[in-house]
């Protein structure tokens, strides 16, 4: 048997980007009506609300089923073929 852990990140990680990295990576997130953001503060007000519902990290698969919003992903157990 083996573990798969997906990637999360850090909603706090993502608000210390300077301007210049807020407007580079927010070309590839979308919003969840498949979206984009049109400005920094748009992106960074969102960025808020997550941490104000208590989620602190966020997923980079929609895949994960055992996502913890406070730590990130539980891990999955595979069988090995």
């Amino acid at each position: 048997m083996s573990r798969t852990i997906h990637m999360g990140i850090s909603v706090r990680g993502m608000l210390n980007w300077n301007r210049r990295e807020a407007l580079r990576n927010m070309k590839t997130i979308t919003k969840n009506d498949g979206t984009r953001y049109a400005t920094v503060e748009e992106f960074r007000n969102a960025l808020m609300d997550e941490l104000v519902a208590g989620r602190e990290m966020l997923p980079l698969s929609k895949d994960c089923d055992n996502f913890d919003p406070k730590t990130g992903c539980r891990g999955h157990e595979t069988v090995a073929a």
